[in-house]
This record gives structure tokens, C-alpha cells and sequence, in this order.
């Protein structure tokens, strides 16, 4: 079903449909498969890295916003202040 090479398994198109269980219990042990049809490579298996850390903390644009034009009257929100500034660019 598969040849390995320099710690690589490779299969084919009609392997992974018929033993997918079988493939994906590699790639979660951390090998990769490169899967080919008629001989020629058309995807790999890679299995998932660690999870990239969240940020920080996200930035505050609508305290920016308000930094930038100001407070806004209550109901006024910060799209009508938006088009305010390009109207009075016209």
C-alpha cells in the first residue's frame, strides 16, 4: 500500500479513499504522507503544528475612534462620524 521514503510515506489516490483511517492514524502520529495519482504528486498530509498563540489582547478602535473624532452624541454611530469627515473633505 505504501513506500517509504526518508521517512515519508507515500500513497496513492485510491489508497487513501479505500484506508483513510489507516493514513490519517500516521499523520497523527507525525509522519507525513505525500499522496500521488498516476504517479505524480498532487497533495500532502501534514500533521497540525502546535496552536499559534492568541495576541495579547486585541487593540481598541473604538477608543481610538473616539481619540481621533472625538464622542459621539448618544444614537450617533461611529459610521455616521466616518462619513461626516469625508463629507467635509469634499
Amino acid at each position: 500500500m505504501c513506500v517509504t521514503m526518508l521517512h515519508m510515506k507515500t500513497v496513492t489516490v485510491r489508497d487513501v479513499q479505500h484506508h483513510f483511517g489507516k493514513v490519517l492514524a500516521w499523520v497523527e502520529k507525525g509522519e507525513e504522507v505525500q499522496i500521488t495519482r498516476r504517479s505524480k504528486l498532487v497533495a500532502r498530509l501534514l500533521p497540525s503544528g502546535p496552536a499559534s498563540p492568541a495576541p495579547e489582547s486585541l487593540p481598541d478602535f473604538a477608543a481610538r475612534a473616539r481619540a481621533i473624532w472625538g464622542a459621539q452624541p448618544k444614537g450617533a454611530g461611529l459610521s455616521k462620524a466616518i462619513l461626516a469627515e469625508r463629507e467635509e473633505r469634499l
